[in-house]
């Protein structure tokens, strides 16, 4: 085993990219401190699903009163279990 070089860390960033002229234009942060990167290009061919947070999910689970209230159920117990492990 060649231990000369130290251990990197490896560095990754996810972006969306629109293609203009067959061409990207990829901007890395300031403390992207690499000499050189792998590019792997993935065609998307359905548009980015923008989230509004919460109010997205808003009336987009049609329960019965009986699933409301199991559902309910469910959640609280989760957040009490939550509250005990900390």
């Amino acid at each position: 085993m060649n231990t000369d070089k130290p251990n990197k860390t490896m560095q990754v960033i996810r972006q969306i990219i629109d293609v203009e002229n067959q061409m990207l234009k990829i901007l890395l942060p300031n403390d992207f401190k690499a000499e050189k990167v792998e590019v792997i290009i993935l065609s998307m061919d359905r548009p980015e699903v923008e989230t509004k947070g919460i109010a997205n999910l808003r009336g987009r689970l049609n329960l019965t009163e009986e699933q409301y209230d199991d559902f309910q159920s469910n959640v609280k117990k989760a957040r009490e279990a939550w509250e005990r492990d900390i």
